[in-house]
């Protein structure tokens, strides 16, 4: 049985891995290179194919129109976007530029998000092998492909599944410089700390993290840590200036979470509750055979826990917002695979039972988020609808006006309508006189707004066209819905 000594193994609070969670194959003759290879690869290779499956099946959602109407508008609109309200993402919006300008389809505008899938997985695959053995990053890797909150990320036109990815390679960099310290590696690892911080400020709590394992494992190597993070910091401070100013614009939504928030989140990484069981079992496995490294396990639970906290008194939570912590939680689980496996002396009966176990649980739930409309909105479905039965001379408004920045992402339908909401050339949306005034002209008018309630029910153009049109039709396609409005007299 062969020892494996990760970059941390000298550190008196970290420790060596237990010399038999580095058992199995050594990896290590001049014959096993391709073996290490696959090691790393495979889960990446799994990676790919399942992310790519059906990923343009479901319709863009509200959250992924907005980046793709973005990413397709004049850097001029996109500029002014991010002064108003969504400074947070102009980093992702200008790296999806390009996949926008070659046609735009679904596809090229999640392609990268797959690729950071896969880079994940191959990270992950990475940093098991350093921090434990090959066998461990291959098992993380592989069930990290399988978890199926990280497989819709995947297919998604925002930023998340890109913060995974460089979250492990903050972690990675960060292990490198600590095992073999110099100015390049540190200043490598700033530079990601900074890409972390502009794809989403919530996922510096990952820094935490860090702070932690270089106590812990490398006293004395905190000052160039320290300097490291400091230099983020600067080129992080012009974001969170602008983005502090747009918080009740960008996120009114949030609320504090409660404890049956987080017991859904740990279901939702797994797809259901059998699934989640069985994940977190291997979890509690790896957290065991790697507590004297453990680093791993803080990155898994420790940002949820510091989230759910901060969040009493300064909402920041959502399932999105730590899905960082989702590569973690596989490494941890494949590191419990691993050992079981090695306390068994390597009976391969183990992983095949672990992996068929944990792919049939999750089945549905892969199918689910696939379908047409497994998005929270089905935005095809309804700009199919509308150019169906749409007229010439239709009018259409859209209550509250955010609602235009993602619907017509779908936008054949909407050029041929007379849009009600704002005069052209303007940003402000119509008064309730301006909106009878051009509406005077108008039969029908095409209302597209969220579920009704108190917001949008009491808008003043909303109060009008009630008071003008008669209703006649109303579907939901989602958390939007699309209603026909006729006036009156005609």
């Amino acid at each position: 049985m062969t020892s494996v000594s990760g970059p941390l193994s000298d550190a008196p609070a970290v420790g060596t891995p237990p010399r038999e969670i580095a058992g199995g194959p050594s990896f290590e003759g001049s014959g096993q290179r391709r073996l290490r290879a696959v090691a790393v690869w495979l889960p990446a290779l799994a990676a790919l194919a399942i992310g790519g499956w059906g990923i343009t099946v479901p319709s863009l959602w509200r959250d992924e129109s907005v980046s793709a109407v973005v990413a397709r508008s004049p850097l001029s609109y996109m500029r002014q976007l991010m002064g108003d309200i969504d400074a947070v993402h102009a980093l992702y919006y200008l790296l999806l530029r390009p996949f926008a300008a070659f046609g735009g389809s679904e596809f090229l505008l999640r392609l990268p998000s797959l690729i950071a899938f896969a880079g994940t997985a191959y990270g992950i695959a990475v940093l098991g092998r350093r921090l434990v053995g090959p066998m461990a990053g291959l098992y993380g890797g592989l069930l990290y492909a399988l978890l199926p909150m990280a497989s819709r990320y995947a297919q998604e036109v925002r930023s998340y599944a890109i913060v995974s990815f460089v979250a492990v390679l903050a972690t990675w960099l960060l292990i490198d410089a600590l095992d073999s310290p110099s100015r390049r590696r540190y200043v490598v690892y700033a530079v990601s700390v900074v890409l972390l911080g502009w794809f989403h400020l919530y996922a510096l709590l990952l820094i935490g993290v860090h702070a932690v394992a270089v106590w812990t494992a490398r006293p004395r190597r905190v000052l160039p840590w320290v300097l490291a993070v400091a230099g983020a910091g600067i080129a992080l401070v012009p974001l969170v200036v602008v983005a502090s100013g747009q918080r009740e614009t960008q996120l009114f939504w949030l609320h504090p979470p409660n404890f049956e928030d987080l017991t859904a989140f740990l279901e939702e990484i797994a797809g259901n509750t059998a699934a989640a069981v069985v994940l977190f079992s291997l979890v509690a496995c790896g957290v065991w055979w790697s507590r004297r490294i453990p680093i791993v396990a803080l990155w898994a639970f420790a940002p949820i826990l510091a989230s759910f906290l901060i969040s009493q008194v300064y909402p920041v939570y959502d399932p999105r917002y730590v899905l960082f912590v989702v590569p973690a939680i596989a490494l941890l689980a494949g590191i419990g695979v691993h050992g079981v496996t090695t306390s068994l002396r390597g009976h391969i009966a183990v992983p095949i039972i672990a992996f068929v176990l944990v792919g049939a649980l999750t089945f549905s739930a892969h199918v689910a988020i696939r379908e047409p409309a497994g998005r929270p909105d089905d935005l095809r479905s309804l700009s199919a609808v509308l150019g169906a039965e749409q007229r010439p001379g239709d009018g259409v408004l859209f209550a509250p006006l955010r609602y235009r920045l993602f619907v017509t992402v779908y936008g054949e339908p909407f050029r041929n309508l007379i849009d009600l909401t704002n005069a052209p050339g303007t940003y402000e949306p119509r008064t309730a006189d301006q909106f009878t005034a051009a509406a005077a002209s108008v039969d029908r008018v095409w209302l597209v707004a969220p579920p009704a309630g108190p917001r949008n029910i009491g808008d003043p153009r909303f109060v009008e066209l009630r008071r003008d049109f008669k209703f006649v039709s109303n579907r939901s396609f989602g958390y939007t819905r699309l209603a026909l409005y006729v006036r009156n007299n005609r």
